[in-house]
């Protein structure tokens, strides 16, 4: 999901996002909720259950913010992870769906996977619906490999479940990479 394909003038133009990214924390549990429920709709968490995971040991999000006018910023994207010993977990990743495809989601994942990767993570792991094209694409372009499957995990908000793919990314050395 980094770039985005735009035809202008009968060319083609990237477009990447310019983007701030911040540490979240559990008073942006209603921002965090808001954006959750815009990317997955009905299947989407509440503010409760995100300020809940977020008061967890180990766990952490990231905030992706874009300047808006007046000097002031709108949140765009917003990842959420936790480590457990040696092994990191994405939990949730969404990108506001009109700004989808321009690098936001990206670079929310690598900076909470170098975050983990500083703190000791020699694997992340994750869960990904198996009809999600894109973010599989991006996990993907960021070394992440399927490593199994969980029959019919993603059902709320859906006529019918969907299987998960579990990926996971295995750091080489320790040190990120």
């Amino acid at each position: 999901m980094n770039e985005h394909s735009a035809t202008a003038a009968g060319g083609t133009a990237k477009v990447r996002e310019k983007v701030r990214l911040r540490a979240a924390r559990e008073a942006d549990a209603e921002v965090l909720a808001a954006l959750h429920r815009a990317a997955f709709g009905a299947a989407g968490w509440d503010a409760e259950s995100i300020a809940k995971m977020l008061s967890v040991p180990g766990t952490e999000a990231m905030l992706a913010l874009r300047a808006g006018e007046e000097a002031r910023s709108d949140p765009c994207g917003m990842v959420m992870g936790r480590l457990l010993g040696t092994d990191g977990e994405i939990l949730t990743l969404a990108v506001a769906p009109g700004l989808r495809r321009r690098g936001i989601g990206s670079r929310l994942l690598s900076a909470l996977m170098a975050g983990m990767a500083m703190q000791g993570a020699e694997r992340i792991i994750l869960e990904v619906a198996q009809d999600n094209a894109a973010a599989i694409a991006l996990y993907e372009r960021l070394r992440f490999q399927v490593m199994g499957k969980r029959p019919k995990y993603y059902a709320k908000g859906r006529k019918a479940p969907v299987d998960a793919l579990l990926m996971a990314h295995q750091f080489n050395c320790g040190c990120g990479g």
